[in-house]
């Protein structure tokens, strides 16, 4: 086992050691998945292809390239100053908008838990591009720059847009790059969590009346931003990643799953479901 393996692996139990599993809420992920595996499966329709990378392998050109389109898209990095600007932005939201002292508590954890993934992610860029490991990228996607005025807000961004990143780190468990799905469990799972942790914040808006308004008219803006977070149906990119064996399925098809789960989660929040193609930006 190399050094890097033995932090992988550190990195990954160090959310499952820590603390009691029967003391509060924290961590989310924990009694659902006691339960089984709570996403639900995405189905290759070709056969997987047979390629493994490790870190120190060389990669064929149009792989490094997909990977590294990948880890930039990624965005969770010690050595990314705008990652660390993001992570600023919920620590005003703990600051300014938490109704009380649990719900901040609850949002220092999920800060805790981001700042790992930030380092094995790090990790994973060393082993990959050192030259890419302290290199600033900003957040593209317009989900990560929509204005949080109320905390339903917060709640919203937690739900969805930390879901986006279980469903895709689930793809990663058969990922043909070694590093990435050795870390793939541990960071969906976290992720599902810090999903779990936005929806019980909206269970208990949406247990009064004022709190359900408030929450439905922020719906679309959120959900149709959500969607998006997956990127255009037609990508001329999609089969080269599913050839390389970095992805299993095309936009459409894993966006269409997130989809189906989370109109379950909102209807049950007794939530009216918006338009699915209302202020969408990638179709």
């Amino acid at each position: 086992m190399t050094q890097n393996d033995s932090e992988f692996d550190n990195l990954g139990a160090a959310a499952e050691s820590r603390r009691d599993r029967g003391a509060g809420l924290w961590p989310f992920w924990s009694s659902v998945y006691a339960q089984g595996d709570p996403l639900p499966g995405l189905s290759c329709k070709t056969a997987r292809p047979g390629y493994v990378f490790d870190e120190g392998d060389e990669l064929p050109e149009e792989y490094k390239s997909l990977l590294m389109k990948m880890l930039r898209h990624e965005g969770e990095r010690a050595g990314n100053k705008s990652f660390l600007g993001l992570m600023s932005t919920c620590l005003d939201a703990a600051e300014t908008l938490a109704p009380t002292p649990e719900a901040k508590l609850l949002k220092s954890e999920y800060l805790a838990e981001e700042l790992k993934h930030a380092i094995m992610f790090h990790r994973l860029a060393v082993g990959l591009d050192k030259d890419f490991a302290l290199r600033d990228v900003p957040y593209a996607h317009y989900a990560f720059h929509l204005p949080k005025e109320t905390w339903a807000d917060d709640a919203y961004f937690h739900f969805l847009i930390d879901l986006n990143g279980a469903f895709h780190s689930r793809d990663w468990r058969e990922s043909s790059y070694l590093p990435l799905r050795k870390i793939s469990r541990t960071v969906e799972r976290d992720e599902f969590g810090h999903s779990e942790m936005g929806y019980y914040f909206l269970r208990e808006i949406c247990s009064e009346r004022k709190g359900r308004i408030l929450a439905q008219a922020l719906l679309g803006k959120w959900y149709a931003a959500a969607l998006d977070m997956f990127g255009r149906s037609d990508s001329p990119n999609t089969l080269k990643f599913i050839h390389w064996g970095l992805k299993s399925v095309g936009n459409a098809e894993i966006r269409q799953a997130y989809k189906e789960y989370v109109d379950r989660k909102l209807v049950a929040l007794g939530l009216d479901l918006p338009d699915e193609r209302e202020n969408r930006r990638f179709l």
